[in-house]
This record gives C-alpha cells, sequence and structure tokens, in this order.
C-alpha cells in the first residue's frame, strides 16, 4: 500500500499511553494507516527529525458570529494547530441555514452548536433582560428541535448575557437533548466574581436535573477572582456523584466581550475591585487605548459591539486551572471586523508552555489539547492510532511558543511546522494551504 503522507523521524506524542516514541507515521485517505519504524513507499514524505508528531489540538470552545469573514479566525486557529473547533458557544452563534451558506469549505473541521441568545432572537426578543413567555419558548423549542434534528452539536446558553433567563425557560430547552445521542450543553453561567458559585451550583444542578452532559464554558474568567479552586471542587464533587460535566479554560488573566452586553453594565467595577483603566478596547475606533468615562459613554451607545479586554483576573488562579487533570484548553477566540484578544492566535501554545512550566509531561500537556476535549465531545480524534482520523500537528517542543499580544492580537506562534487536516497538508511553515482542507461536522439525528 502506498501511502499519501509518510512523516519521518519524528517523536509520537500519544496523550493516551503519556508515552514519547520516535517513530515514523503514515497516512492514507485522510487515516492513519501506519505506525512504526520502517519506510513505506508514500507519495510525501516529511522529515521531522528532531520534531514532535502530535494529534491536532481540538478547540471546544470557539466563536464564528462573523459569518462573511470566512478565514481571520479559522486561520488563526489552524497556525496554532488546532484541526477542530466546535462554535456557536455562550449562546450566540449562526443557524444552520445561516452558516450552511458561508462555511461549506472550512480550513479544519468545524461544528456549531446551537447557541441559547440566537433562539430567543429568532422568535423575536430583542431585550436580553426580558425572560420568554410561554409562547415564546415554544417556538424556540421547535427552532431548536429542527437544529438538534439537522445535526446541531447540542445547545449552548450566555445567561450572563441574557441575566434574567428564567429556570422554566432553560428547562424546555435542555429538555430536548434528553435521549439524544452525542449532544451536550455548554453553560456561560450566570455570574462571574462574587456570586459566580451561586451560577456553578446552577449548573450542576441542570445537569444532575437533565442527565445531559455539560460543559461550563471559560471557568476561569467566570471564577478567577478568588472563587477558581472552590468552583473547580464543586464540578468534580458533582462528576464523583455522577453528574456527567467537565471544563474548560484559557490561558489569559484577562477575558473579551462586548461593551454593550450586561457584563458591562453599570456597576461593574465592584465585581471585580477593577476600574475603567483596567478595560481595554480591543476594537473599534478606540482600539489599544484604556477606557474613559468618556469612551465607555460613546461605545456603550454608538459601537456596542466594540470589543472589550477586561484585565481583571487572576493569573495563579488561572494557571492553576489549566493544570488541573479535567480542564480541556480551549480559545473563547472571538474576532470583530478582524480584531479581539490574542487569545485567538496564541491559546493553546501559550497554554502548552504553561502547563510544562507546571511540571507536566509533554504527552501530559497535550492531552488537555487533544484526547480530553476529544473525550469531553464525543470526537474520533484525539490520538493517533492506527485508523484514527489523520489530524496531525508537527511542532518543535523547544521553539513553540505563542507570540499574539494584546497589540498585535492576531501574530502567529512560532514553533509549528506542519498541520494535517484528514490527512491533507493545512499548514506549512506558517503557510496555509490554497484549498481549504477542513469540512463541516454534523451529529447523527
Amino acid at each position: 500500500m502506498k501511502l499519501d503522507t509518510l512523516i519521518r523521524g519524528g517523536t509520537l506524542v500519544d496523550p493516551v499511553a503519556a508515552s514519547l516514541t520516535l517513530s515514523n507515521l503514515g497516512m492514507v485517505d485522510g487515516r492513519v494507516a501506519y505506525i512504526g519504524y520502517g519506510a513505506p513507499e508514500a507519495t510525501r514524505v516529511i522529515d521531522a527529525t528532531g520534531l514532535y508528531v502530535s494529534p491536532g489540538f481540538i478547540d471546544t470552545h470557539m466563536h464564528d458570529e462573523e459569518l462573511d469573514d470566512a478565514c481571520t479566525m479559522q486561520r488563526a486557529l489552524l497556525l496554532q494547530g488546532v484541526t477542530t473547533a466546535i462554535a456557536g458557544n455562550c449562546g450566540s452563534g449562526p443557524l444552520i441555514d445561516e452558516y450552511l451558506p458561508k462555511r461549506r469549505a472550512p480550513m479544519l473541521k468545524l461544528a456549531y452548536q446551537t447557541g441559547h441568545t440566537v433562539l430567543r432572537k429568532a422568535v423575536g426578543i430583542d431585550d436580553v433582560y426580558r425572560p420568554a413567555t410561554a409562547g415564546e419558548t415554544e417556538k424556540m423549542q421547535v427552532l431548536l428541535r429542527r437544529e438538534l434534528d439537522r445535526g446541531s452539536f447540542g445547545l449552548s446558553f450566555g445567561l450572563e448575557y441574557a441575566p434574567n433567563t428564567s429556570p422554566a425557560e432553560i428547562d424546555a430547552l435542555a429538555s430536548l437533548l434528553v435521549g439524544r445521542q452525542k449532544r451536550n450543553i455548554s453553560v456561560h453561567i450566570r455570574y462571574d466574581g462574587p456570586r459566580c458559585l451561586e451560577g456553578i451550583t446552577e449548573v450542576i444542578e441542570l445537569a444532575r436535573r437533565f442527565k445531559v452532559r455539560l460543559q461550563v464554558s471559560h471557568i476561569g474568567s467566570m471564577t478567577a477572582f478568588g472563587y477558581c479552586a472552590e468552583a473547580v471542587r464543586m464540578v468534580e464533587a458533582a462528576k464523583a456523584e455522577g453528574v456527567d460535566m467537565g471544563f474548560d479554560c484559557y490561558p489569559y488573566d484577562a477575558f473579551c466581550t462586548h461593551i454593550g452586553s450586561a457584563v458591562f453594565d453599570p456597576g461593574f467595577e465592584k465585581r471585580w475591585d477593577k476600574g475603567l483603566p483596567d478595560l481595554e478596547v480591543a476594537s473599534g475606533k478606540y482600539k489599544g487605548q484604556r477606557m474613559t468615562p468618556e469612551s465607555y459613554a460613546d461605545l456603550r451607545a454608538n459601537d456596542p459591539t466594540a470589543l472589550i479586554i477586561a484585565h481583571v483576573m487572576n493569573d495563579a488562579e488561572i494557571r492553576e486551572c489549566l493544570a488541573h487533570p479535567s480542564c480541556a484548553i480551549a480559545s473563547d477566540g472571538v474576532l470583530h471586523g478582524g480584531q479581539g484578544h490574542p487569545r485567538a492566535a496564541g491559546t493553546f501554545p501559550r497554554a502548552l508552555r504553561i502547563l510544562r512550566e507546571a511540571g507536566l509531561s509533554w504527552p501530559d500537556a497535550v492531552r488537555h489539547a487533544t484526547s480530553l476535549p476529544a473525550a469531553m465531545s464525543w470526537l474520533e480524534s484525539g490520538r493517533l492510532v492506527d485508523g484514527s482520523p489523520a489530524d496531525v500537528v508537527v511542532f518543535d517542543p523547544a521553539a513553540l511558543r505563542d507570540k499574539a499580544t494584546f497589540a498585535d492580537q492576531l501574530a502567529p506562534p512560532e514553533g509549528v511546522a506542519y498541520v494535517f487536516v484528514d490527512g491533507k497538508l493545512a499548514v506549512e511553515h506558517g503557510a496555509c494551504a490554497p484549498t481549504p482542507t477542513g469540512r463541516l461536522l454534523f451529529r447523527q439525528p
């Protein structure tokens, strides 16, 4: 059998066996077809001497709301080694009929959840502070059922963005996932800061009530104000009782969201014991400037979708959270007009470096970006074994590092040599393939 590609001389990273093995790896028709010390005939041979050959990274929490920009976010993720990404988080993201015409040929494997806030808008609810009526909730159920039937990966809530969402509204939608295979609920909890543990309790009870897998989104950005360790302990205690839960985190002590959201309603300073100077404008006419009373008022009134970076979290808590054995790395990447937070371009190399600094081995660190999120989302990828999807990132362990900064938010990382998606060469030394290599992912009804 002639291989499509043989990666020769690299060190194979196995996040499940926690091993590093000098081995060659071959791919045929999008699958791993050879692992060993020989040199089978191949159409393409990659010399990976001195490099690590890892499963492609999996980002279970990113955003893809700007449908007219098909490349910026996907390119930023792909250049880090991300081969599979899941959008539609925090209650946002397009419905299938909206994204399908715009994403027929993605650069990586791309899946979507169905967002609660999007459902609200689709049935005519424009006021984020108003609970849905019973009639509106029934209409949302019809839409959600249709999306799930067509292959949506699940349901996402952004309860901090729709802060008065009622328990009845949540339960009516969550109930539609009961009995469906491989569908989960992800939740941006209702509160950050001092009330965050109330938000954690709410989602634990939701998962317990419906026996549906639930992922707590970017748990660090919600709880790293002195509460992160307790939040993680609560989730782990619930898991020990049989509640099906997980959580993710990104490796920055600053979050990013839209200035017009409820997150920045007056009084936000008290929650974080921080002020306007701790807020950095990430997009629009004030980009790069720290917030002032004048710019705050202007953006809230005239540019509510402008992104704001809030430098308000505790870095030590973020690092501790990332190193927890149950924590998946996820970018929460979001852009507005190609501008935003460096997490869109730097999350995975940065997180892996932090985990190595915390004392994790390379296989253990890589597990947080591969087999762990794969298991959380029932994905076939996440490990390189015979017959597995040929999603591969080849990187230099000594050189891998993020370069994106708050000033240069999309600077690509260093140290990523090659990325393969379904066995197709997607990245070669910082250059993306001219033809998209990905595909859309859907769940079976």
